[in-house]
């Protein structure tokens, strides 16, 4: 049919990374968003499989925003035969350069780093997702668009994008496709949008909507309760001995923490206490982010902030006390805050604090649901430090805001698809706008399903999910639950009264795998 289309969900159905879909109609294929699979080792996998689309067939990918989650492995299609160009504006075209290059380098490491192992041993080797030279070439096809700005595809398809307020950069995307008026929110932050002026804002076809807090209210926070908040955590840290420790995002989490410390410097608030950013990533991002969003803080000019480069400048924080240490990966899953976090989850004295969403199955989703004990490469760690959240730093829309953000957006003729969140959010999110005046149904999709776009009409299921789709999302997979389980034994082998008791459990586990057919 000349006005039909079709959306398939590679990524971000029933879970919050690896954004992916690809959208076909009036002989064009254009890919929204690719980005890295985070959270269990089993969802992580998928990062590695054979991608699920010919690279080469793609017409045009759209970026919504530089976060891994959305652009990680854009780099991949190229290397894989992708001639087409990617969209986005112009400060995420300037932030994902050395963003993606980062991630090409901690690949590199990380895989160097697994292999060193002992417990990997006799293991198929791990080999980096992509390279430098893969993101060269990516940078190659970039083309900026501007807010608002209509960017013609052929063959009668379009589309612009509309600030999305997430972080610098960010963008909802409008297509129209197949005489189809569809919008894709990429991710969502609070407050009002700013909108186009010579643009209606509702009346869609079919929209695609992110879910992350979707079973989250937040009180509003001001920022001098922020910093407030920050502050407190910052004096009884120190004063007990501790290190700070704060894993954070590179982009924009990162140079807003720092603002607020100097925001408290500067008032006499906190003293001028030592600083370290360590993420070699932290300075170059800092500097593209403030060409588009400086507002005279002087971040990279005070002498107690300090921008780590070199690894050995890294190991030597180690050795310190009373820091306060800022360390990518904002999820604990890779970066140098994993060597602290080694370094200082046995130190009663020491504190981590949280200032985003931890994706389930990531480090810092098992850190914040309150272990005693975490596994991490390839070593038993104690966790004693203080464990808190942060919640003012959050750059994503809770539950009345994502509500709202549709409402704004009606009518809207055909379906609402949820995805880009958990399991509570989605469903949370999905009953809240069932029950909302003029409202569909909204469609949860599953990995790998297809569905068909028709204009005024609802979206039928034309391809079922992938046979593993309800395995892959779920919060543990059998990794997370063995390391679980392997800190169970460790406790509970410790608690017991004598050796004598500890050698009857060994016996009995091992009578229980023994028992278990191979």
């Amino acid at each position: 049919m000349a006005d039909s289309a079709s959306i398939i969900f590679h990524g971000a159905a029933g879970t919050v990374t690896g954004s992916c879909f690809e959208i076909s109609g009036a002989g064009k294929t254009i890919l929204l968003d690719c980005g890295l699979f985070q959270g269990t080792r089993s969802l992580e996998h998928l990062n590695f499989e054979k991608l699920p689309f010919d690279p080469a067939k793609i017409d045009a990918i759209i970026l919504t925003h530089a976060h891994l989650d959305h652009s990680g492995r854009l780099p991949c299609l190229y290397a894989r035969g992708c001639k087409a160009p990617t969209y986005c504006t112009a400060p995420t075209a300037d932030i994902l350069k050395p963003l993606l290059l980062d991630s090409a380098k901690l690949q590199a490491a990380s895989a160097e780093r697994r292999n060193r192992r002992a417990d990997r041993a006799g293991l198929p080797p791990f080999t980096p997702l992509y390279t430098g030279p893969d993101v060269t070439e990516l940078m190659k096809n970039i083309a900026t668009a501007a807010y608002c700005e209509q960017v013609d595809l052929g063959n009668g398809v379009t589309f612009r994008f509309w600030n999305a307020r997430h972080i610098m950069g960010s963008a909802s995307v409008e297509i129209n496709i197949a005489g189809q008026r569809l919008l894709i929110s990429g991710d969502i932050g609070s407050g009002s949008a700013i909108h186009c002026t010579d643009q209606e804002l509702g009346g869609y076809d079919h929209i695609v909507c992110e879910a992350t807090y979707g079973a989250r209210d937040r009180p509003d926070t001001l920022i001098s309760e922020r910093r407030e908040a920050l502050a407190g955590y910052v004096e009884t840290t120190l004063k007990a001995g501790g290190n700070l420790l704060i894993p954070a995002f590179a982009v924009e989490r990162t140079q807003v923490i720092l603002e607020d410390m100097l925001a408290l410097f500067d008032a006499g608030r906190l003293p001028l206490v030592n600083v370290f950013l360590d993420a070699p990533l932290a300075e170059k991002v800092t500097r593209a982010v403030l060409k588009y969003r400086d507002n005279g803080a002087e971040l990279l000019k005070r002498p107690n902030i300090r921008f780590i480069q070199s690894v050995a400048e890294s190991k030597q924080l180690n050795k310190m006390t009373g820091a306060v240490i800022i360390a990518g990966s904002g999820m604990c899953e890779g970066g140098r805050i994993r060597h602290h976090l080694m370094r200082n989850l046995p130190r009663r004295q020491s504190r981590v604090l949280f200032t985003g969403f931890q994706v389930a199955g990531t480090l810092g989703n098992v850190l914040t649901g309150g272990t005693k004990q975490v596994r991490m490469s390839g070593h038993d760690v104690i966790v004693n430090a203080d464990i808190a959240i942060l919640d003012g730093y959050s750059n994503h829309a809770d539950r009345k805001d994502l509500t709202q953000w549709i409402a704004d957006r009606t009518p809207i003729t055909g379906s609402i698809f949820l995805v880009h969140g958990e399991k509570n959010g989605l469903e949370t999110l999905a009953s809240d706008l069932a029950a909302a005046p003029q409202s569909h149904e909204p469609i949860i999709p599953k990995l790998g399903e297809k569905w068909g776009l028709q204009p005024h009409k609802k979206a039928r299921l034309q391809a079922p999910a992938r046979s593993d789709a309800e395995q892959l999302v779920a919060p543990r997979d059998w990794t997370s639950r063995l390391a679980a389980l392997r800190s169970t034994m460790q406790q509970k082998a410790r608690a017991l009264p004598s050796d004598q008791d500890r050698e009857k459990m060994l016996k009995a586990l091992e009578r229980a795998l023994e028992s278990f057919p191979h």
